[in-house]
């Protein structure tokens, strides 16, 4: 179901107004429904919109539960890089009514973005990291491969 849809110049970015067309898509939800929770892409990683949804803002839904990519900065690199292998719980998916693991982990990561530290009184937010678990692999040696590596 499409709620809301406007048409941009090409050279707008993703991100541009997201709050302003998240509001426009909520006044657009029939009348019957109660609660609404937002995913987006890193695109919604602003903190008008973060905000709005976490203090509840919305006069008919009150707090909007998110799930929000966020960008990956330098600091946010060094915050995950900081993680105890420990702390890394594995991902699992349903396979034939099992829970089998996807070689993927998640762990939540102690981050705060230099736009909320200003102030006491700014949202909390949970932030998870994913890492996906390469396994080392054989190296089958090509022997063709190897005559052109040694000449």
């Amino acid at each position: 179901m499409i709620l809301h849809t406007e048409f941009r110049d090409g050279n707008v970015p993703a991100g541009f107004e997201q709050l302003r067309v998240f509001k426009k898509a909520l006044d657009c939800l029939p009348e019957d429904v109660e609660k609404v929770r937002l995913t987006s892409d890193t695109a919604g990683y602003q903190h008008d919109l973060l905000k709005y949804c976490e203090k509840g803002e919305n006069e008919r839904f009150g707090r909007i539960e998110f799930v929000i990519g966020c960008n990956v900065t330098q600091a946010f690199k060094i915050a995950v890089a900081q993680i105890k292998d420990s702390e890394w719980h594995p991902i699992y998916k349903e396979t034939n009514g099992k829970p089998m693991k996807t070689g993927s982990e998640w762990a939540e990561v102690c981050f705060v973005p230099n736009a909320l530290c200003h102030s006491k009184d700014a949202p909390e937010y949970r932030y998870l990291a994913k890492r996906q678990i390469f396994e080392e692999q054989p190296f089958y040696a090509c022997p063709k491969a190897t005559r052109y590596l040694t000449h």
